[in-house]
C-alpha cells in the first residue's frame, strides 16, 4: 500500500512538474482555439447578414429599373456598400446591358470593368470581358477585343471565347487566324448545340472548304 502511494506520489508530481512545463502553453492554445472558433462563428453569421441585406438591395434596385436617377442611386450604393457580395457585379452587370442598349457605350464599359475588377465570380467576370470584347468589336477595336477574349478562366466559356476571337480576325482581315479559331470553337462545342451551325457559317465565310 505505502509502495502504491509512494508511486502514485511520484506520478503527481511528474504531472505537476509536465503541467508547469506545459499547461499555460495547452491553455493558451486552447483559448486561441476557442476564440478561433468563436470568431468564425461570428464572421460566418456578420457574412449571412451582409448577403441578406444585399439581397434586399438587389431587389430594390431592379424595382426602381426604369428610373434612371433612383437606378443609378441604388446602384452605387450597392457598389459602395456591399462590394464583395454577388449583387453587386449583378447589379453592374444589368447597368452594362442598359447602357449598351440606350447606345451609351463608354458607360457600358465601365460597369463590366467593374465587374472585371471587383466580381468573385469567375463566370462572371468571364461573362464581362466577353461583352467588353463585343463593344470592342462594335467600335472596330479589334486587338483589344483579342485580347479581352484571349483566355477564359472557367473552361465553359472556351468556344465562345474562341468563337470571338475568330470575329475579331475575321473582321481585321486575317482569314487564316479566323478559321483557326472558328475550328477551336467548334472543337469545344457540342453539334446539337444552336449557334454550331452558325460557327460553322463563320469558317465558310472565312475561307474554309
Amino acid at each position: 500500500m505505502a509502495a502504491f502511494d509512494l508511486q502514485e506520489q511520484e506520478q503527481l508530481a511528474q504531472l505537476k512538474g509536465w503541467w508547469q512545463d506545459w499547461g499555460r502553453y495547452l491553455a493558451a492554445v486552447l483559448a486561441a482555439v476557442l476564440i478561433g472558433f468563436i470568431g468564425w462563428q461570428g464572421w460566418q453569421a456578420w457574412q449571412r447578414h451582409v448577403h441578406e441585406k444585399a439581397g434586399a438591395e438587389f431587389i430594390a434596385l431592379q424595382d426602381v429599373v426604369a428610373d434612371p436617377a433612383k437606378f443609378k442611386a441604388q446602384l452605387d450604393k450597392l457598389k459602395s456598400d456591399y462590394t464583395s457580395t454577388p449583387y453587386a457585379s449583378r447589379g453592374a452587370m444589368i447597368a452594362a446591358q442598359q447602357a449598351y442598349t440606350l447606345g451609351k457605350l463608354q458607360d457600358a464599359r465601365a460597369e463590366l470593368k467593374w465587374v472585371i475588377d471587383h466580381s468573385g465570380e469567375s463566370v462572371l467576370r468571364d461573362l464581362a470581358r466577353l461583352r467588353q470584347a463585343g463593344i470592342a468589336l462594335d467600335e472596330k477595336k479589334f486587338d483589344e477585343a483579342l485580347s479581352l477574349a484571349k483566355a477564359p478562366e472557367e473552361t465553359s466559356f472556351s468556344a465562345v471565347f474562341a468563337e470571338t476571337r475568330g470575329d475579331a480576325y475575321l473582321l481585321k482581315g486575317d482569314k487564316g487566324a479566323a478559321r483557326d479559331a472558328y475550328q477551336q470553337a467548334l472543337a469545344k462545342t457540342n453539334k446539337e448545340m444552336p449557334n454550331y451551325r452558325l460557327i460553322e457559317f463563320k469558317l465558310h465565310a472565312a475561307g474554309a472548304q
